[in-house]
């Protein structure tokens, strides 16, 4: 099996440097994980997280996933900033165990459930998501029901009461749309009180986690899974077989659409002039027994 090499940014001091030394040295983990620290000697946290996102576009370095420990700024206003670019394609999604969630406010609700969606297909391998909606906000019914219109992933509104219900486990994922006080109390209800959650960050092309020290083993994991996901995702799609056959401009779709599609056609092996019955035929008896019979 290849070695991961990934890059760590941050510069972690302290208790919570030993316990990342630790966990990096421990038995088995040398022989999955290439480290590369990025930030430890005092470089800025920003500089050091810019040269690890060039490191890992960069075709001759092989890196092949980025872990932030924690950063002054939020990890996606960070990583903005490194790739000096203020768009909004980029996405904070907080994964802990089998729960997967993000939380949207009420103008952009449609553009993060999509970046949600792409994640969970792309990034998480999550082919046909179920992402269930919570919201007691009547003025996005509107919006999310033009979401449910345009795809089969999103499901809902619920009010936060579906969180404490068994049939919450249905769901691969959450968009959390309420208030940001309300947010935090509905998000306790489905996360265990022992456990933090990481932070995928997607719309970006290197796989990019950020996580606290003692979740080291989380980030790694998810890190690399999201890489060769990615991989497995695209590879079919970079070169799609060409049509091998050239329509009409006018009634092509007519001719084709109107062409069956294969099966048997009763029709095209009618046969003229002839009749089916359920009777069995009759049995002839042979000349000798007639024969014996009159005699």
């Amino acid at each position: 099996m290849k070695k991961n090499n990934v890059a760590i940014v941050g510069n972690v001091t302290g208790n919570d440097a030993s316990l990342l030394n630790n966990m990096l040295s421990a038995e088995g983990m040398s022989g999955l994980y290439t480290v590369t620290l990025y930030g430890a000697d005092g470089q800025p946290e920003q500089d050091a997280l810019k040269d690890a996102i060039d490191d890992c576009l960069d075709e001759e370095i092989d890196i092949d996933a980025i872990v932030c420990l924690p950063l002054a700024q939020a990890p996606h206003k960070a990583v903005r900033h490194a790739l000096a670019d203020d768009s909004a394609t980029i996405l904070p999604v907080m994964i802990c165990d089998e729960t997967r969630y993000i939380t949207a406010g009420q103008d952009d609700i449609a553009k993060k459930a999509a970046l949600l969606e792409q994640c969970l297909k792309r990034d998480l391998s999550i082919l046909m998501p179920r992402i269930a909606i919570i919201s007691s906000n009547s003025e996005q019914a509107d919006a999310i029901k033009k979401m449910q219109e345009e795809g089969n992933s999103f499901f809902g509104p619920f009010s936060d009461e579906m969180l404490e219900k068994e049939e919450i486990r249905a769901f691969d994922a959450f968009i959390f749309a309420d208030k940001e006080n309300q947010v935090e109390e509905q998000i306790k209800k489905i996360l265990d009180e022992d456990k933090s959650p990481v932070t995928l960050l997607t719309g970006i092309a290197p796989s990019v986690v950020a996580t606290e020290p003692h979740n080291i083993y989380d980030a790694l994991a998810l890190a690399t899974d999201v890489v060769r996901n990615r991989i497995s995702y695209d590879l079919p799609l970079k070169n799609p077989l060409p049509k091998l056959f050239v329509e009409k401009k006018e009634d092509g779709d007519k001719a084709r659409f109107a062409k069956k599609k294969g099966g048997f056609d009763p029709s095209a092996h009618k046969r003229e002039n002839v009749t089916y019955t359920t009777q069995p035929p009759a049995v002839e008896t042979p000349a000798e027994e007639q024969m014996v019979e009159e005699s």
